[in-house]
């Protein structure tokens, strides 16, 4: 394996499931036993490294970076595994904000195809695109000798190629209706996949959740013998206070009896759900601090983590003065906000943010989903009567058809009419420059994979 190139073609030789979506969620599928031998060859390198374990449905992703990023401010050296990736698959595997290089990216390739050919036993099937990813990340965290490795969940919890660890705290962000087709329809089904994660002596921080569930996690989480936090009993958001360049939060901590600690931090991240994920953060946080996992955490810590935190497609806004030669009322280059937000609870949360920074701007949104998707929930949540909608294609495999992104939005009387179907995402993101105005806003929703295409498209023609 002599190049980058090279590297990143044998890794998706493999079966990746991100890609491809005619597959059952099982444990012979998903089979850890088949990635324990993988990483017995490899001397089992997640067992020598201190992580933190992050999975859910709505902010995992935002909260893995607020809890690296306080890290780093505290002076340790912090490994971040993500996926999937925006633009870039290096994004994955980054070390205090710096991605992994092409050459260590295909030294560790290299040394994965060195092993066995990782169907490993015959009886177990072949590796997958995400585990050797995950193998990957270990080697380059512990090679490297991180102080602490953040570590995302792919696909649920339970069953995930990162569930292999032992880590220092297990954190349950928001849950909801996601993968349906794989995880279960109910929010409690997909609750257990995520919860799957835990170990009896490992702390949880169990982050906000709709009323209707927190009963749910009770029961499950009665018995655990280590800590449990729940956020939604223990922190409060006092007040929040919204500048140019920064979100001021000031979040109380509830003791049983009485008002705890306050801190105030600031947080350039915008989008009305970043204020759970930043108490979900903050938990993690003080639970390791009260293990003594980590020192004790500063005021200092707390404000150069949040705000120095940079973290691409979360209600991101991307923007462009206007040229004098531009023709009155138009713009080739509108205001445009790209968020990630997939689920209904996440597009709830985006519709408050757009709300509350652009009341007064038309809104027309690019949309595109994957299978297994909330669809019809996401646009009883997001979408008003008056905004213009595009539909397009998700780049991806997994990408819904438009036919059925139509059939899932049938019957919502409050839609506007008509709804665009443009199947090429930079067509229909053209087409919404051409329909908007100086008093216009573009919204890039829907899936990841779409924010990820149109974000490399927008910033390369914005000079930015």
């Amino acid at each position: 394996m002599n190049t980058f190139h090279d590297a990143v073609h044998y890794l998706y030789s493999f079966i990746s499931y991100e890609r491809d979506s005619n597959w059952k969620y099982s444990d012979k599928t998903f089979n850890l036993r088949r990635f324990h031998e993988l990483l017995d060859q490899l001397g089992n390198p997640q067992l020598q490294l201190k992580t933190i374990h992050v999975a859910g449905s709505d902010g995992k992703g935002s909260v893995c970076a607020m809890t690296a990023s306080v890290l780093r401010a505290m002076g340790y050296r912090v490994g971040l595994y993500v996926s999937p990736h925006l633009e870039n698959i290096r994004e994955r595997i980054s070390i205090d904000g710096e991605w992994i290089s092409e050459e260590a990216f295909t030294h560790w390739a290299g040394k994965l195809e060195t092993l066995r050919k990782p169907t490993l036993n015959e009886t177990v099937g072949y590796a997958t695109f995400f585990e050797l990813m995950t193998a990957m990340a270990f080697l380059h965290f512990l090679h490297r000798q991180v102080d602490y490795a953040v570590i995302e969940t792919g696909l649920g919890g339970r069953l995930d190629a990162t569930n292999v660890m032992h880590p220092l705290v297990s954190v349950i962000t928001h849950i909801s209706l996601e993968h349906t087709d794989k995880l279960g329809n109910t929010l409690e089904a997909i609750a257990d996949e995520k919860l799957g994660i835990t170990r009896p002596d490992v702390p949880v921080v169990v982050g906000h959740q709709d009323e209707q569930l927190l009963p749910h996690f009770h029961r499950r989480l009665d018995n655990h013998s280590a800590t449990v936090i729940f956020t939604d009993e223990r922190y409060r958001v006092a007040s929040v206070k919204r500048g140019k360049r920064y979100r001021t939060i000031d979040v109380q901590t509830i003791m049983p009896s009485t008002i705890g600690k306050r801190r105030t931090v600031h947080i350039p991240l915008f989008g009305h759900y970043q204020l759970q994920n930043t108490v979900t953060a903050l938990a993690a946080l003080d639970g390791m601090e009260k293990a003594k996992s980590i020192r004790k955490i500063r005021k200092s810590d707390l404000d150069g983590g949040l705000r120095n935190l940079v973290w691409p497609g979360r209600f991101e806004i991307c923007k462009k003065r206007f040229s004098h030669g531009e023709k009155s009322g138009k713009s080739s280059h509108p205001v445009t906000v790209l968020d990630v937000a997939h689920t209904a609870k996440g597009a709830g949360s985006l519709r408050l943010s757009l709300d509350e920074v652009f009341p007064d701007k038309q809104r027309i949104f690019v949309m595109g989903f994957l299978k297994g998707k909330d669809i019809r929930g996401m646009m009883q949540s997001l979408i008003r009567p008056e905004d213009v909608v595009i539909i397009t294609q998700a780049p991806s495999p997994r990408g819904e058809s438009l036919e059925n992104i139509l059939l899932a939005m049938k019957e919502l009387i409050h839609l506007p009419q008509p709804i665009h179907c443009i199947p090429d995402p930079e067509i229909a993101y053209e087409r919404a420059e051409e329909w908007a105005t100086k008093t216009s806003l573009i919204v890039i929703c829907g899936s990841l994979y779409l924010v990820g295409k149109l974000r490399q498209m927008i910033l390369l023609r914005n000079g930015l």
